[in-house]
């Protein structure tokens, strides 16, 4: 079989008003045939911006997926301004084996824009990534937490970037923490096209939530409002916390993670976040805040080897 070419999405070769669904083949697998990629084009009947959104570049991150159905069920093609470019599962063959790396091991969302000669995982990031992006005003990037571990709703965004920053305070989610993009995200591949984006993660790894996927649904529905996309306001039923940076604690010896703090949580510097105990109960290590914060994820495994990421910490402050 000759070697897969991949070409940009081109919005005008679809119809105004209408929905398009189709595959397109970006990757050979070890019997040379395609490992196809689902993409659904859906056109307003008005011209406007083009909103990508994309879901599972983890295969087992599933939420994404649920709110980009939801989304394209409620959206009104003869009242949209503009087109959606949704991808609802990015990582095909890890969404397929159910697992969060690609099959080379490798984290598809460490090594965007990938490299058209590389590992796997890098030729198929390079071949996702000269598809969508070209075509793409904006982008949101839908994940949830990794194995192991639960999250708040929150949106990572590089609040220096104005049209991003309002992009995360329109879709109000419980969290925005500021960051730059890092090297090799979907969203690090985005800005090289100077196209504004935000990561939003939304709740738990391998479930579907019901709730998690109608705040997402309608954080999306807000950013097209505040882009002109949609008619009408974005709906803001709460006030964000803002972080101006975040770290993982973890433990420092091995044992069973007994968490004493609750997401979305803020605690106080010094205070008891979690013990780790042995097999038989004696309580081994105490482990305090070392800053005042909010909780922005946390384990959910309880067996915890040293070294275990045991609490995302937000350092609530805004960003000048």
């Amino acid at each position: 079989m000759n070697k897969i070419r991949y070409q940009a999405i081109e919005i005008e070769n679809y119809p105004q008003g209408q929905r398009t669904d189709f595959w397109r083949g970006l990757y050979q697998d070890a019997t040379s045939c395609p490992v196809r990629v689902p993409f659904i084009v859906a056109r307003g009947a008005r011209n406007g911006p083009v909103l990508g959104v994309t879901a599972a570049v983890h295969g087992n991150e599933l939420n994404g997926l649920r709110i980009i159905q939801h989304l394209l069920e409620e959206v009104e093609l003869s009242r949209l301004s503009g087109s959606l470019v949704c991808v609802p599962v990015v990582n095909v063959p890890s969404y397929n084996a159910g697992t969060r790396l690609f099959p080379d091991g490798l984290d598809l969302n460490h090594v965007f824009p990938g490299k058209s000669e590389g590992k796997p995982a890098e030729q198929y990031a390079r071949a996702f990534s000269e598809t969508l992006l070209p075509c793409l005003d904006y982008l949101v990037d839908l994940h949830t937490a990794s194995d192991g571990r639960v999250n708040t709703m929150y949106v990572r965004v590089d609040m220096k970037v104005e049209v991003a920053r309002q992009m995360a305070v329109d879709f109000n989610p419980q969290i925005i923490l500021h960051g730059r993009s890092g090297d090799g995200t979907l969203r690090s591949a985005a800005r090289r096209h100077d196209i504004p984006a935000v990561t939003v993660e939304a709740g738990n790894p391998s479930v579907i939530q019901g709730r998690m996927v109608f705040e997402g649904e309608t954080g999306i529905r807000n950013i097209m409002m505040g882009l002109g996309m949609l008619e009408g306001k974005p709906s803001i039923t709460r006030e964000p916390v803002m972080c101006d940076s975040s770290r993982w604690l973890r433990t420092t010896s091995g044992g069973l993670l007994e968490t004493r703090f609750k997401l979305l949580e803020r605690v106080s510097r010094r205070q008891v976040l979690a013990v780790t105990r042995d097999p038989f109960g004696k309580i081994l290590k105490e482990y305090r805040a070392p800053a005042d914060g909010v909780v922005i994820g946390m384990a959910a495994n309880p067996a915890a080897a040293s070294g275990t990421r045991y609490c995302h910490l937000g350092s609530v402050g805004g960003v000048e």
